[in-house]
């Protein structure tokens, strides 16, 4: 490019023959040349819209993709906030650390780890929760903010990092995770699970929609127009950032993190379902379309 315009680069060779002249001859006329030789009746193209969409809705019903939908009244959050602080403890051991919660949501995590692990528990979320008034104390800090933003936390300070399902909504998931490696301590982990946008479950809408990959086969309109139809809340899938699992793991290497343990939630593809709908599904690799959560444990190495 030169001065904002494209241009043609022109270069010359000895010429190694003659010239061939301007007589060239005219091929045959030849109608639509581009078209198909197949002569065969093609089915007419699938239509996505709300007549399929709650076809579908009844043909999985007595199936659905994710058979329990995850509930968020107050006991349910405290019961998964201690399984999940259980899960990571095991693995990386939590007492008495410096903790970080990406996406803290209610808060319930860095109550339990400052009251029953003796942590110094951070929570940072996009926007205050009418839960942070009531737990917030000298060992439990929660911080409104874009994590991605830079500068909000501290860097170097966190022994263990944690974030669940949390970093598919992140709008700018590339630099959040740089932020992550700045805040880490050199030394310490950090435990992610995430929602992958070409797995089956990713719409967040399963306690609604039983059959797999709404979010890829029908625009936010379909949705909203059929759940409403049924009477349930109405709405598109929630959003989810389309990173694949690749762009993911470049990212961490790129911020200078090593990674120390991977695994994928797969849901085994339905290969009736797939050739179904394969003029959508097949512009994904089959392994993304199994692969519904990544879970990945990160080191930030001591530099010498």
């Amino acid at each position: 490019m030169t001065g904002g315009r494209a241009y043609a680069e022109t270069f010359r060779v000895r010429p190694l023959a003659g010239p061939i002249g301007d007589d060239w001859p005219e091929p045959p006329e030849i109608d639509r040349p581009f078209a198909s030789q197949e002569t065969h009746d093609r089915p007419p193209p699938t239509r996505y819209d709300v007549a399929l969409f709650e076809a579908l809705n009844a043909e999985y019903a007595d199936h659905p993709v994710a058979p329990v939908a995850p509930r968020y009244d107050a006991l349910s959050l405290a019961e998964r906030s201690r399984r999940r602080i259980q899960v990571v403890h095991d693995h990386l051991d939590l007492r008495g650390k410096t903790v970080l919660e990406i996406g803290c949501g209610a808060g319930f995590e860095m109550w339990y780890l400052a009251h029953f692990l003796g942590c110094d528990a951070w929570g940072i979320d996009i926007s205050p929760r009418r839960s942070w008034p009531h737990l917030v104390g000298d060992r439990v800090h929660l911080v409104a903010g874009d994590v991605a933003a830079g500068d909000i936390l501290p860097a170097d300070t966190f022994d263990r990092v944690m974030s669940f399902t949390v970093w598919e909504h992140i709008t700018r998931p590339l630099e959040a995770i740089v932020e992550l490696a700045r805040v880490m301590k050199p030394g310490g982990y950090a435990w992610i699970r995430a929602n992958l946008y070409r797995g089956p479950t990713a719409s967040h809408r399963t306690r609604d929609i039983a059959f797999p990959f709404p979010h890829l086969l029908f625009s936010d309109e379909v949705i909203d127009e059929a759940l409403r139809k049924a009477g349930t809340h109405g709405g598109g899938a929630a959003w989810v950032n389309r990173l694949t699992w690749e762009q993911y793991e470049a990212a961490f290497l790129g911020a200078g993190l090593v990674i120390r343990a991977l695994s994928f939630t797969r849901y085994p593809l339905d290969e009736n379902f797939y050739r179904r709908f394969e003029d959508v599904l097949g512009r994904y690799p089959k392994v993304d379309l199994e692969r519904g959560f990544f879970q990945v444990v990160l080191e930030k190495p001591v530099r010498p």
